[in-house]
């Protein structure tokens, strides 16, 4: 407590004992307006407001004139240095520019969820992104990217840019291509729902993870050197309706995931293997792979045939994530065609041959969806008879039932996990110390989403769904 000429003692700003870099931290709690508002309180709080700056976020609800709030701000702070920057909403062609200049690393432009826009009513990125050289992640959402050609050098000069998110952008295969190939420090590209873009190719030496789920005819991995992700949720529906490869893969020496795929996909070309419905030519090999997803559809003649040359060509696979094509599922339920597709497309397993990961390096099955059909069980079969070092199973579950005014699926009984263990035949197991989990919901369908680089998810957050039968 101060003391004033012996006078009884006044408060203290307590606050004012604080260091900058806990004021900076109170500031950066506040919304952007809130934060401006505080700068009257001291000389002190101005200064310390420029630092908040780092992180920048437009956001300001009930305002109307963000736009003209933003630009007071940027004008009374010329100099500021702004690390990050996001907008949703509200946008205008100078930001860019002024990011450039003041370093901005992260940019995160959102606007809005409105598929149903024509191109002529979205947001324009403006060329002007390319000129932000200390870039390193950006993020675009409903929106047309800008294009590549409008750049003094017919491509992007973002040197420092390691992840990109495109989430319902438009966006030109030029664009798209260069993108990827002239960031020479991309390892992160996430592409959700892109549209105008027919053909990828991607050559990156040094992209890592890939996620594509946009609506392209080709998806062509030339070279990626370092690429060890590859994934998309609907990949398995990609492709033109005339006679083609989707899915290419020339050179990725590291590549350890690969899903989803299946049969639906005009065909799958690994080095000079070549996998579809027409056609199965098994000659590259890629020992890299060690995690693949597939999306079994076995209404489809040879789909069995299929899964071992898939297999064969990934000869030291670790992990295997198998699902089925639910699009399908009411179709089936609602008409004859459910036991008459079962009835035609009924084939054996019975098969001998040899399947290097299978025999040899198989850890891991995992059925994202289990209904206990009976080529679920005859694939499950097959597999744990021969995995010699199988060490789990997991089959996440829900029971079908035909009950009238019953929901098509329900969560499975106790009773119903015994009868399945039966069905299964885990006394004929290769590995006798393996374990057959089995789980009350099937998987979320992204949960591989966010499996990579996740620790959460490799260390059994589904351990309170688990059965303890």
């Amino acid at each position: 407590m101060a003391l004033d000429s012996g006078r009884r003692a006044l408060p203290r700003d307590c606050l004012s004992d604080l260091p900058d870099a806990i004021l900076v931290s109170v500031l950066s709690l506040l919304r952007l307006d809130e934060a401006a508002r505080c700068t009257i309180l001291a000389s002190r709080w101005r200064r310390l407001f420029t630092s908040t700056l780092l992180d920048f976020n437009t956001y300001m609800p009930d305002r109307r004139d963000v736009v003209e709030a933003v630009n007071s701000i940027l004008a009374a702070h010329p100099t500021a240095p702004i690390r990050s920057f996001r907008t949703s909403g509200s946008f205008q062609d100078g930001w860019i520019e002024d990011l450039a200049r003041r370093g901005v690393q992260q940019l995160s432009l959102g606007f809005g969820l409105d598929f149903w826009w024509n191109d002529d009513e979205r947001l324009r990125i403006p060329a002007s992104l390319f000129a932000c050289t200390s870039l390193t992640h950006l993020s675009a959402r409903s929106c047309i990217f800008p294009d590549a050609s409008m750049t003094a050098a017919g491509a992007p000069h973002l040197a420092c840019l390691t992840e990109v998110n495109l989430f319902d952008v438009t966006i030109c295969d030029e664009s798209l291509n260069s993108l990827i190939s002239q960031c020479k420090a991309l390892e992160r590209l996430e592409m959700m729902g892109i549209s105008n873009c027919g053909r990828v190719r991607v050559r990156s030496p040094s992209l890592k993870f890939l996620n594509c789920d946009g609506y392209i005819d080709e998806l062509f991995i030339e070279h990626a050197p370092n690429l060890e992700w590859l994934h998309g949720r609907y990949m398995y529906m990609k492709g033109r309706l005339d006679e083609g490869v989707y899915l290419k893969v020339e050179h990725a020496p590291k590549l350890e995931f690969i899903g989803y795929i299946s049969m639906s996909l005009h065909a799958i070309k690994i080095g000079e293997s070549i996998l579809s419905e027409e056609r199965i030519c098994v000659k590259t090999l890629m020992p890299s792979m060690k995690m693949l997803a597939v999306n079994v559809c076995y209404t489809r003649k040879g789909y069995i045939n299929w899964i071992i040359q898939l297999l064969k060509i990934f000869p030291c696979l670790e992990t295997l994530h198998i699902r089925w094509m639910l699009k399908f599922i009411w179709c089936f339920l609602q008409s004859d065609a459910w036991s008459c597709i079962q009835a035609a497309a009924q084939e054996s397993w019975d098969v001998l041959t040899c399947i290097p990961c299978v025999d040899n390096h198989l850890q891991k099955v995992i059925f994202e969806v289990y209904r206990g059909h009976e080529w679920q069980r005859e694939m499950a079969k097959f597999l744990h008879g021969r995995s010699m070092f199988l060490k789990a199973m997991e089959f996440h579950c829900m029971e079908e039932t035909s009950a009238p005014g019953d929901r098509p699926f329900k969560v499975p009984s106790e009773e119903w996990v015994r009868e399945q263990k039966e069905l299964l035949g885990l006394d004929s197991r290769a590995s006798k110390d393996a374990r057959f989990l089995f789980f009350k919901h099937q998987l979320a369908c992204n949960h591989l989403d966010f499996a990579h680089n996740n620790e959460r998810h490799n260390k059994g957050q589904y351990d309170n769904d688990l059965f303890d039968v």
